[in-house]
Formats: C-alpha cells, structure tokens, sequence
C-alpha cells in the first residue's frame, strides 16, 4: 500500500494512489517477473553454452530476449514499493524510468526483427549489415523517448506501480496521461497495425516461394526455401507475442479516466510480464527445434559422463573388494 507520511494533517484527500488491490497487483507482476527473468536467463544460458550467439538470427533473437529479461527484472524491483513512503520517491522515479527503457528496448528490437523478416522474405534481402544500427537504435531511441517523462518530472507512483503518473495526490494529472498516450500507447498501437500487415505478408510471401515449384528464384531451390523457412519462422513468433499481449493494455487505456474493471487490470497485470517470459520460452523452443543435435548432445554428454563416472567407482569397489577377498 502507497502511503505519503509527509502530508498535510488539514488535506482532505490523500497522495496515497494505491489500494489494496493495487497491493495485490504489484505482488503478481513481481512474481510473474522473477519467473520471467529466470526464463530468459536459461535461454541465453543455453544459447551461448551451444555458442549460437556466433550467428546472426540467434544474436537477434538473443537482442529480444535481453531487453525482455531487463523489463522483467524491473517488474520485480516494483516488490520493493509496497510499503511506500517519501524516502523511496527518488527510487520509484529511477524504476519507473528504467522500466519505460526496457519496454522500447523489447518494442524496437520486435520492430528491427519483423523489419529484417520482411526484407528477407519479401525482397530477396539479407540485411545482416544493419546489426549495428539495429543494437544502437534499439539502446538510443528508448533512452531518448524515456527521458521525456523524466524532464517534466512525471515519474512516481501511480494507481498500480511506479511508472508515468497520471494522477498526483488524488487528481487527475493530464501531463501524465498524454505523455502515457504519446510515449508508449499510442507507438504501440501504431506498431501493432504495422507489424500485423507486416507478419500477414512475410507468412504468405514465404509461404509461396517454400512451395513454389520454380527454382528461378534468388535463394536457390525448393528444399532451399523450406529450409531458410524453418530457420525464420521461428523469429516470427516475437512480434506475433507483441502483437496479442498488447492488446488487453491498449484496451485498459481506452477507459482514460474512467474507471477500470479489476478483472481487465488483472489480465493486464499478467500480460505485462508475460511478454518477456514467452520471449524466454520461444528462444528456447527456437533452438530445440532447430539445433535438436546440439540439444541432444547437450543433455546426453553430461549424462554419459556421470554414467562412465559411476561405472568407474563401481569397478574400483569390486576390484578392491576382490582384493581383500584374495587376500584372505
């Protein structure tokens, strides 16, 4: 529960934001987040035990993962502002900030993925050069658009967690609601239609040329364009993620400053996080479909080592037992 110790013992109305409820709400997205950190902590584990981070599809899912494993790790800071006072404002802001960092770092690495999909798929196109300007706008642009907020001081605690406030000691502040609007809203309502015609084209387009029976194409043969197919499709499912968990936060913000149905601010609340554990998830999945050698022999060596480890002290058991029978 937000609490404000140092206000006015006259004021009628309270600087406190946060309910019960929003109490409830902070515990479940820092929750949801640990599991999400730990998510993408194992998947890039694994990704850079098998050393994939030397190939360049691998490194962009890897880019996603990063940001999304930061933004989870910021949801869980959000723990530490249950028991809220004055002396934690300064920490809420630093929170709220970083928090608005990894999310467009998570958003522009979606939008550079679909980017080089579609060029890919669609115009012959292999835009591996970009990977610089890919990591340097996806880390300067975020930290451009989050400092807006920070300027005019709109960052503290608002009606759930530390973030953009849009309301300050009980009132309504629109500052906030347009810079919540004009700095994540609506770019993510502008991303969610761009990258859904986007995602509608490549599955087609690839679609075609891996079935098409000419080989006239560019990439080569058939079997050629199944197998660049199967290697791509797989980066696909990040901007298809974006697109489906940020529908239920869209749809909370058109109540502006109405009202919001608990059951909508739950479904919320879970939607946050979980875009960063499905990041996790899906560069897991990525690499057991298709690296399933790798993965094999990763499970299966240290398996055989301990075996052989096991074989060996049992034979030093027996012979040191007929040993001493021997002996006898």
């Amino acid at each position: 529960i937000w609490r404000n110790t140092q206000m006015e013992a006259s004021a009628n109305t309270s600087c406190s934001n946060v309910t019960v409820t929003n109490g409830f709400l902070i515990r479940l997205v820092g929750s949801l987040g640990a599991v999400s950190v730990a998510t993408c902590l194992v998947a890039l584990c694994w990704l850079f035990y098998l050393k994939l981070y030397k190939q360049f599809l691998y490194r962009l899912a890897a880019y996603q993962v990063m940001g999304s494993m930061l933004h989870a790790l910021f949801l869980v800071c959000q723990f530490t502002f249950l028991e809220y006072d004055d002396s934690k404002y300064p920490s809420c802001v630093a929170v709220g900030y970083l928090l608005e960092i990894a999310g467009w770092m998570k958003a522009c690495f979606g939008c550079w993925i679909t980017f080089h999909l579609f060029c890919f798929a669609v115009f012959l196109k292999n835009m591996k050069k970009l990977e610089p300007l890919y990591v340097i706008s996806s880390i300067l642009v975020p930290i451009v658009v989050s400092s807006v907020p920070l300027i005019t001081k709109s960052y503290g605690p608002t009606d759930d967690w530390c973030w953009i406030q849009r309301k300050k000691c009980g009132k309504y502040d629109l500052t906030g609601f347009v810079e919540q609007i004009a700095l994540w809203y609506g770019p993510t309502f502008v991303l969610l239609v761009v990258q859904s015609i986007a995602m509608l084209i490549i599955m087609i387009t690839m679609y075609y040329r891996a079935h098409r029976k000419s080989d006239d194409d560019v990439i080569g043969s058939r079997e050629q364009n199944k197998k660049a197919l199967r290697q791509l499709l797989p980066l696909m499912v990040y901007p298809v993620v974006f697109c489906i968990l940020i529908i239920p936060p869209l749809i909370e913000r058109l109540y502006g400053f109405s009202p919001v149905p608990r059951g909508l601010l739950i479904l919320v609340t879970v939607c946050i996080p979980a875009w960063s554990f499905f990041a996790g998830v899906s560069l897991i999945v990525h690499i057991g479909a298709i690296r399933r050698t790798d993965v094999i022999a990763c499970i299966c060596t240290p398996l055989a080592c301990l075996s052989r480890t096991f074989q060996k002290k049992d034979y030093i058991s027996w012979t040191s037992k007929q040993s001493s029978f021997d002996d006898h």
